[in-house]
């Protein structure tokens, strides 16, 4: 019955997924980043995880997530608010995170209780390939560069080079 349940909720995401993958090449892509082959039934296996819903629902004209939304609920605490994303983006336990950025890169990842956002001068712009992990802030008119990992429980306010792993309060940056 839970079973049967489930699929009846699923039929509206699956006739949007089929319709806008189409359209919206990037919804491939973050499926893609949760299961490395974007089917309809990874689809149907990842619309379990509020985390992917939220991703999914990003990419979605606004009228249609909120429908869908009634079906199967986004992560409420999860708050993705940047007009430019690439494919690829990922939410790992997606919690109390926050994410307003000027622009993201492709293949961005983001743990739990992450803040991404406003300082004194402006939003951050994220590059490509950039991950960021559990409790950390980017605050700020800043620059992370490519292929970047930013370690847990870390500020940064100031550019990020590409190909650097930083971590700390206050930043300290590496190489890779």
């Amino acid at each position: 019955m839970t079973n049967i349940l489930m699929h009846l909720m699923c039929f509206p995401h699956i006739v949007c997924f089929v319709y806008y993958r189409r359209i919206i090449p990037e919804i491939n892509e973050d499926l893609g980043s949760f299961t490395g082959d974007a089917t309809i039934g990874n689809f149907v296996l990842q619309l379990k995880k509020k985390e992917y819903r939220n991703v999914f629902y990003y990419r979605l004209p606004f009228v249609v997530r909120h429908i869908l939304n009634f079906f199967l609920r986004r992560e409420r605490t999860c708050y993705i608010h940047t007009r430019n994303i690439g494919g690829g983006l990922r939410v790992e336990h997606g919690f109390s995170s926050i994410i307003v950025a000027e622009k993201i890169g492709k293949n961005f990842c983001f743990n739990q209780n992450v803040t991404v956002g406003w300082g004194k001068a402006g939003k951050p712009v994220i590059g490509d390939n950039v991950r960021i992990y559990t409790g950390a802030v980017v605050a700020g008119a800043i620059r992370i560069g490519n292929n970047v990992t930013i370690s847990a429980n870390s500020l940064f306010t100031t550019d990020i080079p590409d190909n650097s792993f930083v971590k700390g309060n206050p930043c300290m940056i590496y190489e890779k």
